[in-house]
């Protein structure tokens, strides 16, 4: 590719109609990317296994197949965030190169060794690229980003917990707005590089118990408050027996559904009124509409400053569809495979996203054998399995161990502005 066609926004719209781009609808422009690419056209090996890793997927789709991350004879491998607190954002990537230089150095002895084309060995590798250490939010994801496509990874995953919190014994959520802008800011570095590299949008939303921050309208279905009126709040409820008695003296309810059950005459009427609104906003057309009416998103909040969230599949659905224009694939965690709620997600996400790729890992399992046929059955085309019980059908490697700022700065603005376009199409 010369400079000239590196830097024409023509050709990179021309690009974005090849069949491996089409089914992403970007926020921003051509010309935006354009304006961000370097001088000289970037060209990367991960850009050849991210094609083998799209080739694996969408054979998996057409045929009712499923991919999973396997130790013996693996269709895939998967590197995990160490489990260690000793992590920072070049941890992945450094893991991800060795790996994939290891399988380079496999594949050259054994074309030397005549022992197969070399190429055929050569295993596409997914990576956790989810930021713990919360610095520098979008514009961290863009850096980690760059250095995984650098070094050699197929594919990668962004999820939508808070920073900080995956070793928490409840999931926190951020809102559906910050999910958003990670999946973009990540897109957007791999347009500016030109990269074919698989991006993964995965939710925790069906376990999860907590959320950062009500301001997104799209959450309002799920945060919960308290419909009785405690003289404390859950903050104050001292062990886990005194927090248990605490919900339950509290009734937690969302706002929809408290206000249809003491008011169901007037919801039709909160429901017109409340469009778009979040908790907070739709709380005071409640209390306009009904002066008594109480519910209290705050009294729940734990001493974190987390508020209480309700999750499950619609959770995990609402939020997913919401990112599904921005990525490749949409990935479900749940904590048990639930058949009916695996279907209910594949349908919601396919109605509106046909030929949306779908991914899929329970923590708790027994079947594989079945579960990977029922899945296949309904559309996905991924399965994690956790690496636990000595299960031989999961396989995870755990990671041990540029440009100026300004410029960062600047592409981050883009993403942050691209993820608004996509806030107002919704």
């Amino acid at each position: 590719m010369s400079e000239a066609q590196w830097l024409s926004p023509t050709s990179i719209e021309e690009w974005w109609s090849t069949t491996s781009q089409k089914g992403v609808k970007r926020p921003y422009s051509a010309d935006t990317v354009a304006s961000l690419r370097d001088v000289f056209p970037e060209s990367h090996h991960s850009n050849a296994m991210a094609t083998k890793l799209r080739q694996r997927l969408g054979k998996s789709q057409k045929d009712h197949l499923i991919s999973l991350l396997s130790q013996s004879g693996s269709d895939i491998l998967y590197v995990a965030e160490d489990a260690s607190a000793e992590h920072s954002n070049s941890t992945i990537s450094k893991r991800v190169s060795s790996i994939y230089r290891s399988q380079l150095h496999q594949a050259r002895t054994a074309r030397q060794s005549q022992d197969g084309d070399g190429n055929s060995t050569l295993i596409p590798i997914i990576a956790d690229a989810s930021i713990d250490s919360g610095d520098g939010q979008h514009i961290a994801v863009m850096k980690l980003v760059k250095n995984l496509v650098q070094s050699g990874v197929s594919g990668f995953h962004l999820d939508d917990l808070v920073p900080g919190t995956k070793r928490h014994s409840c999931n926190v959520l951020v809102p559906t707005n910050e999910y958003l802008k990670r999946l973009v800011a990540a897109k957007l570095q791999l347009d500016i590089m030109g990269s074919e590299v698989v991006s993964i949008a995965k939710t925790d939303a069906e376990t999860a118990t907590h959320i950062s921050s009500t301001i997104d309208y799209r959450d309002r279905p799920f945060i919960l408050g308290a419909t009785v009126d405690l003289p404390h709040h859950y903050r104050h409820a001292e062990g886990n027996s005194g927090k248990d008695e605490w919900k339950r003296e509290a009734k937690l309810k969302t706002l929809d559904e408290a206000f249809q059950s003491d008011h169901p005459g007037l919801y039709e009427r909160f429901i017109e009124q409340t469009k778009n609104l979040n908790a907070s906003e739709a709380l005071l057309v409640a209390v306009k509409l009904s002066p008594s009416f109480y519910w209290n998103y705050e009294s729940p909040r734990t001493s974190e400053g987390w508020y209480a969230y309700k999750g499950g599949i619609e959770a995990a659905l609402t939020r997913s569809s919401v990112v599904a224009d921005i990525v490749d694939v949409i990935w479900n965690c749940a904590h048990t495979f639930d058949v009916i709620k695996a279907e209910t997600f594949a349908r919601g996400i396919q109605n509106v996203h046909p030929g949306k790729w779908l991914a899929y890992s329970a923590a708790e399992q027994n079947d594989q054998d079945q579960l990977k046929e029922q899945l296949a059955s309904l559309g996905y085309v991924w399965l994690y399995l956790p690496e636990s019980k000595g299960s031989t059908g999961s396989f995870a490697h755990h990671a041990d161990g540029t440009n100026s700022e300004w410029w960062w700065k600047t592409i981050g603005k883009v993403a942050d502005d691209a993820a608004s376009t996509i806030s107002r199409r919704k």
